[in-house]
């Protein structure tokens, strides 16, 4: 009964922000209040444990539920980002590379799907390249009139698509757990599926959201682009720089974020009250306080409850389409490295078993992987809530918060089929 309840909080909450128009992750943190309430009174009465407040009646589980790792990351790269708004040189940058397509405003999303593939592939992975391209591309599709989804969904179509590479983190992981039930050498087999799998979303994408539509000729094509001035110049050397420390070095994203934007307002590249004042904070509390819910929602039995449910209807066909949705469930609420692949991946061997089918393990594994990662266009996601984080002043967030989620929930299915269709193998 909790676990049902607290899904309907969830559902509830979301519909109550996008009716009402008021932050949704205001909405959120007081649902999760009131929930944890009634949670509390009704363990008392049915004797259950579900631990979402100390016996002092303090809610300091809630209170955890605060993202503070994810809200770091998206502060400190938001500010960074802020700085080079602030002093012009993100929309700078967005027009010159708009240029990239040769006039052809049909290629600017292929383009930066191609290049958050590659980059991704070399390295750093998906969020870090996510982090670099997403307020470039969002940049540019205001400038060029391009549908902010659109963009954002190839970015991070790419991006995951590269970050299964055995050279990026996410794909060193995949291959280690997969080596762990005796799945040796399949890197690049993972990987071959990702990057057919995230073509195709790509592709449906950019027919679905009218990239093909576009006009053949970009805004900043029409006239000449001034060159960067010096504090634009010291603006790029220094996001440069914090990529490098990202890459190479693996410092760790946020805080690289903050040093950035601090060398930057030490030098005068922008006014530091213009700075911290184009953080949009905004997104960060919807992001964020959807996020504290979600782990009401989780500690609540939420989630179990519908990938159980999921499980029940699973055969020896549906078992790698459903394990995709769980999977894609799993990742909305929590890692898709960190927490999805190593609960799901050493299972697998269990699950063959238990279903006494001929399944490929290999197939699963894929399966698992791409349902943890499509789902990640949602803003409850990393890279969802950095596309949020990236859009301007002239993007209805609430909008495209309500698109993202559908989105990111929607490619969770989208991925099930090619699972099941076999295009997944």
């Amino acid at each position: 009964m909790i676990a049902i309840v607290s899904l309907l909080a969830l559902i509830i909450a979301i519909f109550i922000g996008f009716k009402r128009g008021i932050n949704t992750g205001l909405v959120s943190i007081t649902g999760a209040y009131i929930l944890g309430f009634f949670v509390t009174q009704l363990n008392e009465k049915t004797q259950q444990t579900v631990p979402l407040s100390d016996p002092a009646g303090k809610f300091t589980t809630l209170v955890n539920g605060w993202p503070n790792s994810l809200f770091f990351i998206l502060l400190g790269v938001t500010l960074l980002f802020s700085v080079a708004k602030v002093n012009g040189t993100l929309s700078l940058l967005a027009r010159k590379s708009a240029r990239l397509s040769g006039g052809n405003k049909k290629l600017i999303p292929i383009i930066f799907f191609a290049l958050a593939t590659i980059i991704a592939a070399i390295g750093p992975g998906n969020i870090a390249v996510c982090a670099l391209l997403l307020p470039i591309a969002m940049s540019i599709a205001s400038e060029e009139h391009i549908s902010h989804l659109l963009m954002a969904g190839m970015v991070i179509a790419g991006s995951n698509a590269g970050g299964l590479s055995p050279l990026a983190p996410t794909g060193i992981i995949a291959g280690t757990l997969s080596a762990g039930i005796g799945l040796e050498n399949v890197g690049m087999s993972i990987f071959y599926n990702m990057v057919f799998a995230q073509l195709i979303i790509a592709l449906v994408l950019y027919i679905i959201l009218g990239g093909y539509k576009l006009t053949s000729k970009t805004e900043g094509a029409k006239a000449a682009i001034e060159p960067f001035n010096n504090k634009q110049m010291l603006t790029i050397a220094i996001i440069v720089l914090v990529v490098v420390a990202v890459i190479v070095f693996k410092a760790h994203l946020g805080f690289a974020g903050f040093v950035g934007a601090t060398i930057l307002l030490l030098l005068h590249a922008a006014e530091e009250k213009d700075s911290i004042y184009n953080v949009p904070w905004s997104t960060l509390l919807l992001v964020c306080g959807v996020g504290v819910l979600v782990n009401v929602v989780s500690i609540a039995g939420g989630i179990t409850t519908l990938t159980d449910a999921l499980s029940t209807f699973m055969t020896a066909r549906t078992a790698a389409p459903i394990m995709t949705i769980i999977g894609g469930l799993m990742s909305a609420v929590s890692s898709a490295s960190g927490v999805v692949m190593p609960t799901l991946i050493p299972a697998v061997p269990g699950l063959i078993e238990r279903l006494g089918a001929n399944i490929s393990p290999t197939t699963l594994v894929s399966a698992i992987i791409l349902g943890a990662h499509v789902v990640t266009n949602s803003p409850l996601s990393t890279l969802g809530a950095l596309a949020m984080a990236s859009a301007g002043d002239d993007v209805d967030k609430g909008r495209l918060f309500r698109d993202l989620l559908i989105l990111g929930f929607g490619g969770s299915l989208f991925g099930a089929l090619i699972v099941y269709l076999g295009i997944v193998r």
